[in-house]
């Protein structure tokens, strides 16, 4: 691999911090000249060393304070290492905590130009990301206000739309991201993927390794200040698992409320209690929609009661309101995604070959999906997707129709609690069996 081609080396990285243990011994060190040694040494980073080449994605895992803030500083340059070399290729834009590089008393726009004078980007530059900017954050009116107003959520919407907006050569987030959404940590997601997919040498940190093993083709495993290991990030998450005593729990958000059915006989009674208790309803009829058109989805538990959370193993039944606007025949599709765009899942009548009912130009008609939450706790969304099969390849087919992501479906789990049904991001069906060898000698 050619020098050109490398995007950071570190080599034997260090840095040392001088703990003293009373205010006069700071004055007594600097008058005994370094003939007495009155602090203790404290080093946040000890001989750390790794190659980054361009294009590659790299993890940064470890309990709190093992050392990855003062890693990642000296990564951007902020902070001066006590030992060894940093050899950094490119421009870096950094997301290291909400706050950093912004001023309060200013507007968000004005912000946008500041961070882009930080990044050595000149006026004429941002002018022409500012719409990219602005269109990524999606905070409304909100751009022209002090930015000393923003909620946390707000605040880290701009923040990372500036970072990735720029299209860096090297692109640093910390755990930042963890105050958005989920529809923004999905935006967020697939961002950093297509930086990847263009060149851009992507660093992350973060407590979740979902998102460094889905994200990040290596990882570094930090533990008090020492480099454990360097490589394939399922090998690092894997070491780093084994170091940790207990699963954390994510509380989840308890779900809305919606009103249930009220057992209208008539189809437009029916239409309209169901879209009552719908979790999502589409606006005006699109006229550019041809062959049907989605009307509105809902989620039941087995007792037909509007939910959008249940338990490992919970069932759900999800109710797709729809029109036939042709006699073409239609798909309906299920897709659930995780916290970072991933799809875990998608089904629907193409996958089971369903039977299509016989169906005139302008009637409605209900799909429905049982699914067992055979994942692990956490938040997801899902959308719906209308398509035609006809004349497309296997496994393929034409969008006509498609919900925007909606949720989030909350599953959850008490793991301090609760002996957990599998470890892991999903349930396998599996059954096992222990036999007593010596009754069969």
């Amino acid at each position: 691999m050619q020098n050109n081609e490398i995007a950071i080396q570190a080599t034997h990285l260090g840095k040392c911090y001088h703990i003293y243990e009373k205010p006069e011994d700071r004055l007594k060190q600097i008058i005994a000249r370094g003939n007495k040694q009155y602090y203790r040494e404290f080093w946040a980073l000890n001989d750390v060393s790794f190659t980054l080449h361009r294009g590659e994605s790299l993890g940064i895992i470890g309990r709190n304070g093992s050392g990855k803030s003062t890693l990642l500083q000296m990564l951007c340059q902020t902070l001066t290492p006590t030992n060894g070399k940093i050899r950094v290729n490119g421009k870096i834009a950094a997301l290291l905590e909400l706050g950093a590089g912004f001023n309060p008393e200013f507007t968000g726009r004005e912000n946008i130009y500041l961070n882009g004078a930080i990044l050595g980007f000149s006026r004429r530059e941002m002018d022409e990301r500012f719409e990219d900017i602005i269109a990524f954050a999606d905070i409304g009116n909100f751009i022209d206000q002090a930015v000393k107003t923003y909620s946390s959520g707000m605040f880290v919407r701009l923040a990372f739309s500036v970072q990735a907006c720029v299209n860096p050569d090297i692109l640093i987030v910390d755990e930042a991201l963890s105050v958005g959404d989920i529809f923004f940590q999905q935006k967020c997601a697939k961002r950093m993927q297509e930086l990847r997919a263009q060149g851009t040498t992507l660093i992350f940190v973060s407590h979740d390794m979902s998102i460094v093993r889905d994200l990040c083709q290596k990882s570094i495993y930090l533990k008090n200040g020492k480099l454990q290991f360097f490589g394939p990030s399922t090998d690092a998450i894997r070491l780093f698992m084994a170091e940790k005593q207990s699963h954390q729990v994510e509380h989840a958000a308890p779900p809305p409320t919606i009103v249930q059915q009220d057992g209208h006989s008539s189809q437009s009674g029916f239409i309209q209690t169901f879209k009552e208790s719908a979790c999502w309803t589409a606006d005006e009829a699109n006229p550019l929609i041809a062959d049907a058109r989605l009307v509105a989805v809902s989620v039941f538990d087995e007792q037909d009661v509007p939910i959008l959370q249940t338990h490992m193993m919970g069932k759900m039944k999800f109710k797709v309101l729809y029109q036939v606007l042709s006699s073409r025949p239609i798909d309906i599709t299920l897709v659930m995604r995780n916290r970072y765009d991933n799809i875990i899942h998608a089904s629907g009548s193409y996958t089971k070959s369903l039977s299509r009912p016989h169906l005139q130009k302008d009637d409605y008609a209900i799909f429905e999906i049982d699914v067992m939450c055979m994942i692990e706790a956490g938040n997801y969304t899902f959308s719906v997707i209308l398509s035609n099969t006809t004349d497309s390849p296997v496994n393929q087919g034409k969008v006509i129709d498609e919900s925007p992501k909606l949720g989030p479906l909350t599953i959850t789990w008490n793991y301090a609690e609760d002996k957990a049904p599998w470890f892991g991001m999903f349930g396998i069906p599996t059954t096992a069996r222990i036999m007593n060898i010596s009754e069969k000698i």
